[in-house]
């Protein structure tokens, strides 16, 4: 099975992040989020994570950090400027709507 679009799981999210991006200097980065992909959910155990994988390899080179309302959003960049994984913390919205999509495909 493919791994779902970010845009068809957390649409908000990912209209959020590109806004974020606007003014950063990683606007380039906006294209690379329309396109991402859930590939796997953080499994740190922590209640406020809602972080995802969006490469099936996570190895960090980089950082963007967006200046959210809610918690805290990181984009996490690997040696070729991909996206691979983004931090999200301190947002239940989040969490929850990527718990209901998985628990909808059991």
């Amino acid at each position: 099975m493919a791994t779902p679009l970010l845009s068809e799981v957390l649409p908000d999210l990912v209209e959020e992040i590109i806004h974020l991006l606007q003014g950063t200097g990683a606007e380039p980065l906006e294209a690379q989020v329309r396109a991402a992909r859930l590939e796997s959910i953080c499994d740190c155990g922590d209640d406020n994570c809602a972080s995802f994988a969006t490469a099936p390899e996570v190895k960090v080179a980089s950082v963007v950090e967006l200046q959210p309302i809610e918690g805290h959003l990181i984009i996490d960049l690997n040696a070729a400027e991909k996206i691979c994984f983004i931090e999200v913390l301190g947002r239940p919205d989040v969490r929850y709507l990527i718990e209901e999509y998985f628990a909808s495909l059991k």
